[in-house]
């Protein structure tokens, strides 16, 4: 409680660092009008707008988040996991001052690249297709732009689609916006805290004593984690000057917290994804209707 009491002084800290709708550089500039018949004053709106009528998100609520086909309608989808990530990115740029347009159409659009059975799945196609590098962090851009509308594509600007390629892993950079960095955290605030609700909670699956007691310096459920979270990345934003939840003691204690998870995950997903998906791609490729391994990244 003390944490969030503090946030409410650093209202619009990061305001002076807002990326302006004015700013906004389309894709493919000149041809808005023919591609976007109500141009919107908020750019960055537009982008939230083309995504959540996208087939790709439509997607998202068939894709794997941790356990694949849940029994339960409460475990969490990719599409759930995104709106939550949607959700606390909004409440952090509201606070930090920054650009919630912006963040949001980040935040719906950073998972569209995933493949079936999550990162298991993305493993599979990158060794099969001889390409280490393949990432969904880097197909999700590939998909609105190219895949979308027949072809097409959705003419995102570049600040959204950036942020959606650089939301995790190795991509994040210095000189990306701070809604872009909001996104970034509030990806792994959102899936760390929940995962730990399905795992955990849904599922009943067994955990350390050192992972447990590690959640629960967070707070007692996952709402309390997740506020208590964001909270310490508020404050060690306003100290810094820019989105940043790495150094403060609390920000340390999340880093380990993320280490334990990791070694619970390959414990949870049980699922050989070689053993379901190489029968798809050899079907894909002996009918001969397209890039098998991309007819497999859309399904």
């Amino acid at each position: 409680s003390g944490l969030i009491e503090r946030t409410k002084s650093l209202k619009g800290c990061l305001s002076h660092l807002q990326t302006p709708s004015f700013s906004s550089r389309r894709r493919r500039p000149g041809n808005e009008d023919k591609e976007d018949p109500f141009i919107m004053r908020d750019p960055f709106l537009g982008d939230l707008a083309k995504l959540l009528c996208s087939k790709s998100v439509r997607l998202l609520g068939m894709k794997t988040q941790v356990i694949t086909a849940p029994l339960s309608p409460l475990v969490r989808t990719r599409r759930v996991h995104t709106d939550e990530v949607i959700a606390i990115a909004v409440v952090l740029s509201d606070i930090l001052g920054l650009n919630i347009s912006l963040a949001m159409a980040i935040a719906l659009g950073h998972d569209i690249g995933h493949v079936p059975l999550g990162h298991q799945g993305e493993s599979f196609l990158a060794e099969a297709m001889g390409r280490p590098e393949f990432c969904h962090e880097v197909m999700a851009p590939i998909i609105a732009q190219k895949i979308e509308r027949r072809g097409q594509g959705l003419n995102l600007t570049h600040q959204t689609l950036e942020g959606m390629m650089r939301h995790s892993g190795d991509l994040a950079r210095e000189g990306m916006t701070q809604e872009a960095w909001v996104v970034n955290y509030a990806d792994k605030l959102a899936y760390l805290f929940a995962d730990f609700n399905d795992i955990a909670g849904r599922m009943r699956f067994p955990v350390s004593a050192e992972l447990q007691r590690a959640m629960n310096e967070f707070g007692e459920n996952q709402r309390e984690r997740t506020t208590m979270a964001m909270a310490g990345l508020v404050i060690e934003s306003a100290v810094l000057g820019r989105v940043s939840f790495k150094q403060s003691e609390l920000a340390v204690k999340f880093k380990r917290l993320r280490e334990l998870m990791y070694e619970v995950y390959p414990r949870v997903i049980e699922q050989n994804a070689e053993k379901i998906m190489r029968p798809i791609l050899d079907f894909l490729t002996r009918l001969g209707v397209g890039d098998p391994f991309l007819l497999m990244v859309l399904m």
